[in-house]
């Protein structure tokens, strides 16, 4: 008890006279360096633009990469190794902050490297830093402190004080991740200590943020509450919109538990509107969990349901990308490990055969006299060759047939994880609330239609997912056959009737009843409902979709127009892409949910059928969706 007085009194006091000192240690200014950067040639502009690309990485990061691949190159060009190992680290770190871990982690490799053959140790402690992260972002808390402390290490070698300072406060985070809270104060009081000398405004409000983090945990809320103040207000004066928004949905957190309802709710929506203005999607989704738990905490079930349903859309949304990336990073990590065990692997190998050939070298030269055993020894070598391309050949085979399989069962589990955790997520959540008791009967009414529509995306997406997975297996053959264009449109229609009744959506249909084509039947109507579905998804209630047909060139084109919302041409080319991926889907006209994986099953089973998918689309100017399939 008396050594945690002490902290907590040494602490305090930091706040009120250690705290000025940062102003004193700061770093050739920015516009500094960009009033110096015309006239600087090879060695010194390399300089300048990695400091930039330093000093802007947190603050603009389109700008500081420019800076920054600019000097990689420069590097690159005059063989300067430190400074390549520098530009690739601050490359890194942006790539970092940006959620592409799998660049994050290449370019951190590569500037590790550099800075290990150019012993440039304050550079590999820099990186160390940002593998730790990496690290961190898979969860794997122990090996991102190891990583942390290695960097602490490498930095304490150099004196570099702001490596120390950041490394600790890592180090101190995690160990809060883990819940290990003594040694997480235990670090952040050290890295305190340290910034006496340096004086770093951003890591001091980090540390402060720790230590909330803490006072939080263990139910000390004044002193939770008093630490995020104090390192918002520093975060303030630097400009941080980063760090503000981490600390908002704290804050929130600490004065719900304290009862202080309104200064948290207010709190929240300051958090909540700087969030969405700058795109801080994961502190976003934070923000509006708490302030779920505010609105409860008031009474006020509806609002409260409305925060709880963006907070499940918005997690559900990270979780799926988080996801992507982390397997990303987790396949990047596990081939880097394989390239050096091949690299391990054909040393052993290489230095194995050279033994192997002075053992034959010796023993030809032994036995020279003895055609005969020469001649054995050539066949039997010549048989060993035959033997081992054949087995090369077979594993080549195997490995192939492996990837395939593998890639298969990838596929299969994006679309389920992705698919089914959103609707069903919400419908737990509604039925959580009813049998809790929150919602009286006019509320669950109100509520029932959000029920159907959530059941109607699970089933829709059942269904492709079905049909998706009979395809992918062995026996599956596609059953075409002379089939009537119009009959499909109209069994595809009718099977989206309640959608075009619910949204006072009107279908115009200009197909002929001599229109046919050679197609599966059952894989046709799958396409042409999920099109119709995200017609109506994006289109405005009382709109006209228009359903045509021409044969041109024993070919029948069939295309489906709306005037809904539209896409660019990113979405465009990544539904049309030769793989299958999840794109980013919008809600639609009505606050629908989609996942962007209708259209990829449309273009994989059109393709089955020997057709084309085509599609135009502005945003605001709608949508008009092309298929192209032989003639019957």
């Amino acid at each position: 008890i008396n050594q945690k007085l002490k902290n907590f009194i040494r602490f305090i006091l930091y706040i009120f006279i250690a705290i000025p000192t940062f102003l004193m240690a700061q770093n050739l200014d920015s516009d500094s360096l960009k009033r110096l950067l015309p006239l600087a040639k090879e060695k010194d502009r390399l300089v300048i633009l990695n400091e930039l690309g330093t000093n802007l990485r947190e603050k603009d990061q389109d700008l500081a990469l420019q800076y920054l691949i600019e000097a990689e190159k420069i590097a690159i060009a005059i063989g300067d190794k430190k400074g390549e190992s520098k530009s690739k680290e601050s490359i890194s770190w942006i790539y970092y902050r940006r959620g592409q871990w799998q660049l994050s982690f290449d370019y951190a490799e590569e500037a590790y490297q550099l800075a290990m053959e150019t012993s440039g140790f304050l550079e590999a402690a820099r990186v160390l830093n940002n593998l730790g992260a990496l690290y961190y972002e898979q969860q794997n808390y122990n090996m991102a402190i190891s990583k942390f402390k290695e960097a602490f290490q490498l930095s304490l070698k150099e004196n570099d004080l702001y490596t120390q300072i950041r490394s600790l406060n890592n180090v101190a985070y995690n160990f809060t991740l883990l819940h290990e809270y003594d040694s997480a104060l235990t670090y952040a009081y050290k890295t305190l200590d340290i910034n006496k000398k340096a004086g770093s405004p951003y890591y001091t409000a980090f540390t402060f943020r720790v230590i909330g983090d803490v006072f939080l945990e263990r139910n000390q809320l004044d002193s939770a509450a008093v630490t995020f103040e104090k390192s918002l207000e520093m975060a303030d004066k630097q400009g941080i919109l980063t760090f503000k928004a981490s600390l908002f949905h704290r804050m929130g957190n600490t004065y719900l538990k304290q009862g202080r309802l309104e200064k948290a709710e207010s709190i929240l929506k300051d958090g909540i509107t700087l969030s969405s203005e700058n795109k801080f999607l994961d502190e976003l989704q934070k923000s509006h969990r708490v302030l779920a738990k505010v609105f409860e905490a008031k009474g006020d079930i509806q609002s409260a349901f409305l925060e709880q349903s963006k907070y499940l859309a918005l997690r559900d949304s990270l979780m799926s990308e988080e996801t992507k990336n982390r397997l990303s990073l987790l396949q990047g990590m596990f081939e880097s490990d394989l390239k050096r065990s091949e690299l391990e692997l054909l040393k052993a190998q290489n230095e194995n055969q050279a033994v192997r050939i002075n053992f034959i070298v010796r023993t030809v030269w032994v036995i020279s006299i003895a055609g005969l055993l020469i001649l054995a020894l050539g066949i039997w070598l010549f048989r060993l060759n035959r033997k081992t391309r054949q087995q090369n050949r077979e594993l080549a085979t195997k490995s192939i047939e492996l990837e395939e399989i593998n890639q298969t069962k990838n596929k299969l589990f994006s679309i389920i994880g992705h698919d089914l955790r959103g609707p069903v997520g919400q419908v737990k959540s509604i039925v959580d609330l009813l049998i809790a008791g929150y919602l009286n009967k006019e509320e669950f009414d109100e509520l029932i239609q959000n029920l159907k529509k959530d059941v109607d995306s699970v089933f829709l997406t059942l269904n492709n997912t079905l049909k998706w997975s009979l395809t992918q297996m062995d026996g599956f053959k596609v059953d075409q056959r002379d089939i009537d264009l119009k009959e499909v449109v109209d069994l595809s229609i009718n099977a989206v009737q309640a959608q075009l009744t619910e949204k006072n959506i009107r279908i115009n249909m200009v197909v002929e009843h001599e229109s046919k084509v050679f197609a599966d039947i059952d894989l046709m109507e799958i396409v042409l409902r999920n099109i119709f579905n995200n017609s109506i998804k994006y289109s405005k209630p009382g709109d006209v979709v228009l359903v045509t047909s021409e044969l041109k060139d024993q070919m029948v084109n069939l295309c489906i127009k709306d005037n809904g919302t539209g896409m660019n041409k990113n979405q465009i080319d990544q539904i049309l892409s030769e793989n299958i991926s999840i794109t980013d889907s919008s809600l639609g006209t009505q606050f629908e949910k989609g996942t962007g994986l209708g259209l990829q099953i449309c273009k994989e089973f059109v393709k089955m059928n020997g057709g084309e998918l085509s599609i135009q689309s502005d945003p605001g100017e709608g949508t008009k969706v092309c298929l192209r399939f032989q003639a019957a």
